[in-house]
């Protein structure tokens, strides 16, 4: 049977995240952010002091207490442990962010908003590596690919899908990126997803510790 989980939100639910050990991230309407354990209980509330919609949340992957939310244009980093303020905070988008996504490293972060772009956030230097342009609207979605933690995928309004590639040695920083359309006007590419990764090449990355 399903079980419903009550009491964090007053308002309405856009966004969730789970981590490694089971904590549950939300984020809602008028700045609400909650933290649930594993059964539903809900062990953590705090309200945002401008009270911006919590459009996306995502945990560290390296970092299970760590998480990342998106609000307005800007992003938050917060302690799972402890809700009353966050640890720090970044207004690194020009409008609002849409979802954002955090490598498996940990050590790129990447948001995108209405405009179409996409800010790649260095964590480790604390500051915006690069700026994706590529599409020309609502950049919707994005995600890093697993097992290459420098390549990103994209997609937005305007129907297409875009990878973006940091071809760089190791010994160089994560900006040199390189972007490739991989689909347009809404039409998919029509061979298997298998062939088309094939052919992208192998990033380069750095670990990073928590």
């Amino acid at each position: 049977m399903a079980a419903k989980w009550t009491v964090g939100h007053t308002s309405t639910v856009l966004c969730l995240n789970a981590n490694s050990e089971g904590l549950v991230a939300s984020g809602a309407e008028s700045g609400e952010l909650a933290i649930w354990s594993s059964d539903g209980t809900c062990v953590g509330q705090v309200k945002l002091e401008e009270q911006e919609d919590v459009a996306c949340v995502a945990f560290s992957p390296l970092c299970p207490s760590r998480f990342y939310a998106a609000h307005g244009e800007k992003i938050s980093i917060w302690d799972s442990r402890c809700l009353k303020i966050p640890t720090d905070l970044f207004h690194i988008n020009e409008d609002e962010i849409n979802c954002l996504r955090v490598n498996e490293t940990d050590a790129l972060l990447a948001a995108a908003d209405d405009s179409g772009a996409i800010k790649i956030f260095d964590l480790m230097n604390r500051k915006v590596s690069r700026t994706l342009r590529r599409h020309t609207n609502i950049c919707s979605s994005l995600s890093f690919r697993p097992g290459r933690p420098q390549s990103l995928v994209s997609c937005g309004l305007d129907m297409q899908i875009a990878t973006a590639l940091n071809a760089g040695a190791p010994s160089q920083p994560a900006t040199q990126w390189s972007d490739q359309l991989i689909q347009i006007a809404g039409r998919l590419p029509e061979y298997p997803t298998k062939h088309l990764w094939s052919q992208l090449p192998t990033c380069c990355y750095h670990m990073s510790v928590c």
